[in-house]
């Protein structure tokens, strides 16, 4: 007792005892018993009670300033409501949380609310040393069979927590904190070393760019430590380099499609089917839309994805989970998906379950346009395979692939007598296949060129004995000057819709159709320009060399027939039976207007205009139309209503071909070489993101990128958590060379 009441008396003036944490308990147990003896003891002298009445006073006074600075909500009271560790009492768990200021206790366990609230060290971080899961999450329990054990074991935890490397960085960061955040705290500690960050990233993106693999990473970073520039000595791997580029494709993409929602702009889908080096089916999305600050419509590359079958089923649900996938909700594209433009394969078309009956099926009232230009190159194929009769110039041409593609010799007799032909030759490779005509119609107009010199070169070697007879036939230099009359015509209008196809809208496309068909109805009455010219080439001075005939083994081609072939193809296959769409959209095309029809108020094209609103799936203003119908009619030069002009822009996001994505392919082709074809389909298209969709090197910011990098807890260049690389050494004394 007499130690009691000198406890009491020593610390009478003590607000909050500096006590060893072996003997917390020991006070606790004390404060326990003095409790049990007043109770006892009530009637024990006066004296006795006095002595005891300090010791009462002093954990008075450890509880008074607390209490006093929160009257409403003191710890004591917080106590009261807390699940407490099975072993402690209540006024254990005050002195220690007294003790330790980050100590905290929730649910009967114990966790630190200053690791809670960091939960990450950042560039303060070192190896080995890294923010306790279970401290941050407040899993923290006693171990042990009976109560002391348990209290012992509480103290050892607290007490190595306490003095742990990452609790005092943690607290270090607090400190200098002050009243700002704790996440600008740590964006300003980042800062100081985020700049060799920078360079690996923008080092990574320029290999990209280049299309240089990944792999030379190590030796562009080894490259700038030689010329003195800071680099860190962590990111230098290839497996760094592909991680970064799949985050900065990811983040381009994020902030590219995030806009574009945002805009609620309307889109249409563009997508085609190829297979890579590696004979695994791919398929690749892209994506046009309008913007209001653009004149024409954005192509965007979305994604390069693997089929795991060619089935319309499974491209249609592969399309659909990218699009979800980049932000693209059923709901947004309910209400924005315009059209669709595909490739004109069979497997995706389909006649009664393709692709685009699967679309219909999920996303109705939207416009299906087939590649133009694969179904103007079907059509001239068709025509051909219909005649039903050998195409002796497809036949001669084929064979010259066969032989140069196969011969570096022959390549090279074939370059000394004939370049022109030679480059055709060696870029087309097979003519009158899938190629377009733009392509065929070079190799043909080759052949034209050079075509003495060409029977010049064979008749010196007997090998080539064909090939002479049929240069020799009268047959065969006609049926190549209609074949070059056909495909000029043809390549006039898959060159229009193909080179400047972001410029040019359906309604142009159906147009240059429109031309075309009447061009070669007039083929069938006038002969061509090539055509007019046989004649006067077989008598002129370039030609004498060659002994002309009129083999009846090399049947010309059926003119007239090959002619209605071509035309009824191209109106059965390139326009469509929704052609009515176009007189929708004549409204707001001016120049098809029957002026003499046209009133003031247009009644017939404004019982049109609702159903046009419904196919652009954006409301046209009346009072707009009425207002542009009437500045075209007085020729008043007055700005285009912005209702009309959105739907104009609207109309010219229709994609007529595929040319976009050919282009995504050549890119692939590329990016995934025979060196790099361990790529998977998913890192080419991070790749291609990149560099179809990232901005030049010398434009490009890489901070923000590095800045997100870093929010995913990834480590930046100058993380010491890595192992030091060991050196190669191929020989024992590289330097005894030079010595």
């Amino acid at each position: 007792m007499t130690a009691a009441v000198t406890l009491g008396i020593n610390q009478e003036t003590v607000i909050f005892p500096k006590i060893p944490k072996r003997q917390s308990d020991l006070l606790g147990c004390l404060s326990v018993k003095k409790v049990k003896t007043d109770t006892e003891n009530k009637g024990r002298n006066q004296s006795h009670r006095e002595a005891l009445k300090p010791t009462e006073a002093a954990f008075e006074s450890v509880e008074q300033p607390i209490a006093g600075e929160k009257p409403s909500c003191s710890p004591k009271e917080d106590l009261d409501n807390l699940l407490l560790p099975d072993c402690w009492n209540k006024k254990q768990a005050f002195l220690f949380t007294e003790q330790y200021k980050w100590l905290e206790i929730k649910g009967g366990k114990l966790g630190c609310k200053d690791c809670s609230t960091v939960r990450h060290l950042g560039v303060t971080a070192e190896k080995h040393v890294h923010v306790s899961k279970e401290w941050s999450a407040y899993l923290i329990t006693p171990n042990g069979s009976n109560k002391v054990t348990r209290q012992a074991a509480l103290r050892k935890k607290i007490r190595e927590h306490d003095v742990s490397k990452a609790h005092t960085k943690i607290q270090n960061i607090l400190k200098e904190s002050g009243d700002d955040s704790i996440s600008n705290i740590v964006r300003k500690l980042n800062n100081k070393n985020i700049d060799a960050t920078v360079r690996v990233f923008k080092t990574v993106y320029g290999l990209v760019k280049r299309n240089r693999p990944l792999s030379e990473i190590e030796g562009a970073i080894e490259l700038q430590e030689k010329n003195g520039i800071d680099i860190g000595n962590c990111l230098r791997t290839r497996y760094s380099a592909t991680r970064i580029a799949e985050h900065i494709a990811k983040e381009i993409k994020i902030k590219l499609f995030k806009n574009i929602v945002e805009e609620n702009a309307k889109i249409c889908i563009i997508i085609d089917e190829v297979s890579t080096i590696s004979k695994k089916s791919t398929l690749v999305i892209y994506l046009q839309y309008e913007v209001q600050s653009s004149p024409a419509p954005i192509m965007l590359f979305v994604a390069l994805k693997e089929l795991v079958s060619t089935t319309a089923e499974c491209v249609f649900n592969t399309l659909l989970s990218t699009l979800v996938d980049c932000g693209f909700t059923n709901d947004y594209l309910k209400a924005n998906l315009i059209a669709f433009c595909f490739d004109g394969a069979s497997k995706i078309l389909g006649r009664k379950s393709g692709v685009p009956e699967k679309v219909l099926e999920t996303f109705p009232k939207i416009i299906f346009w087939p590649c133009l230009n694969y179904r103007l190159q079907l059509s001239l194929d068709d025509s051909i395979l219909e005649i039903k009769q050998v195409n002796h110039l497809k036949n001669f041409l084929d064979k010259m692939c066969s032989i140069y593609h196969q011969s570096n010799k022959n390549q090279t007799e074939l370059k000394t007598v004939a370049k022109e032909l030679e480059m055709e030759i060696m870029k087309i490779g097979q003519v009158l296949g899938p190629g377009w005509a733009a392509c065929n119609l070079g190799a043909a107009t080759a052949l034209w060129r050079v075509y003495p010199t060409l029977y010049t070169h064979f008749s010196q070697s007997s090998s080539y004995s064909g090939l002479v007879k049929r240069l020799a036939n009268i047959n065969f230099l006609q049926d190549l000057a209609l074949m070059i009359d056909i495909l000029e015509e043809l390549s006039f209008l898959s060159t229009a819709m193909r080179l400047p196809s972001r410029s040019t809208n359906i309604q142009k496309a159906q147009n240059l159709i429109k031309c075309t068909i009447k061009a070669l109805e007039r083929l069938k009455t006038v002969p061509g320009k090539h055509e007019s010219q046989v004649e006067d080439l077989m008598k002129s001075d370039k030609f004498k060399g060659i002994p002309f005939n009129k083999n009846n083994t090399l049947n010309p081609l059926p003119r007239s027939t090959l002619l209605e072939n071509i035309i009824q193809h191209m109106n059965s296959c390139l326009l469509p039976d929704d052609e009515n769409i176009f007189h929708y959209f004549d409204l707001l095309e001016p120049s098809t207007w029957s002026f003499e029809q046209v009133t003031s108020p247009w009644r017939a094209a404004e019982k049109k205009l609702h159903h046009l609103s419904e196919i652009l799936k954006y409301e046209i203003d009346l009072n707009d139309f009425r207002d542009f119908v009437d500045n075209n009619v007085e020729s008043n030069n007055v700005p285009i209503p912005s209702t009309i002009q959105k739907a104009k822009k609207i109309i010219s996001i229709i994609a007529i071909d595929t040319s976009e994505a050919e282009r995504g392919f050549g890119l692939m082709n590329i990016i995934c070489t025979r060196v790099r074809n361990s790529l998977t389909v998913n890192h080419v298209s991070d790749l291609m993101t990149i560099n179809l969709l990232g901005k030049e090197l010398a434009d490009w910011d890489a901070t923000p990128f590095v800045k997100s990098w870093l929010n995913c807890n990834h480590r930046l260049a100058t993380d010491t958590r890595v192992r030091q690389k060991s050196t190669r050494t191929f020989c024992k004394n590289p330097l005894a060379l030079w010595s």
